[in-house]
């Protein structure tokens, strides 16, 4: 029988904390692992409730074979105004099962995993994009937990811009992440309140926000270069 184990936040960020470029490089293979069609990744399943309609909680299943043989499942919370109440908005939990006889053998909070794959993810399209590990200047398009994964693995992967500009519609939220970019990870920093300022001036932009629909509508106001 299997031995079960759970894994905490802190953990898994203190993992997370010292594997960055690793991550980087598991999730580059994950996605070759499925274009080569080694993965099964179901529709996701999307809970929601009549009295809260910009809440959702959401089951993702999926399979992963080759060298893993994992299958699992995230069951993942997004709850927005949570953020009033200074709570985050998003948790979640992982759930892995053993491929050859489908035994759980794991239960880990995820919410930080989540938000590193999230990371890892728009580091390898900005890389991928750019054709390269430098740019001009890099525009952060909310200021929230995952924009500062983002620019955190863009430092673990040594990524270089001329000047990092971060707008959300909060300034605080803006303001914190520039500070935590400037003095933390050695980028030089600045905010904007004009959401069509920052997309100009950027040669790659990242959008990390709560938005439920589109809000980039006028073309002359689109990023002349790459978004992830």
């Amino acid at each position: 029988m299997f031995e079960f184990s759970g894994v905490g936040g802190t953990t898994a960020r203190a993992v997370i904390d010292r594997s960055r470029p690793e991550i980087v490089r598991e999730v580059r293979s994950m996605y070759l692992a499925h274009d080569d069609g080694d993965s099964v990744n179901p529709d996701s399943c999307f809970l929601r409730f009549p009295d809260k309609p910009d809440a959702r909680i959401i089951a993702l299943p999926a399979c992963l074979g080759g060298e893993h043989d994992v299958a699992g499942i995230k069951w993942i919370g997004s709850f927005p105004q949570n953020i009033a109440d200074g709570i985050p908005r998003a948790s979640a939990a992982l759930l892995l099962n053993d491929y050859a006889t489908g035994y759980p053998f794991a239960l880990l909070e995820a919410s930080r995993i989540s938000a590193a794959r999230t990371a890892a993810s728009a580091v390898l399209a900005a890389e991928q994009l750019s054709g390269s590990r430098t740019a001009g200047h890099l525009s952060v398009i909310g200021g929230g937990v995952i924009a500062r994964n983002v620019l955190e693995f863009f430092a673990a992967q040594n990524r270089q811009f001329g000047g990092v500009t971060v707008h959300d519609k909060s300034p605080e939220y803006a303001e914190a992440l520039a500070a935590h970019a400037g003095d933390h990870l050695g980028y030089r920093t600045s905010t904007t309140a004009s959401l069509e300022v920052a997309l100009l001036k950027a040669d790659i932009v990242v959008f990390a926000t709560t938005a439920a629909e589109p809000y980039v509508l006028d073309a002359g106001a689109s990023p002349p270069a790459r978004s992830c």
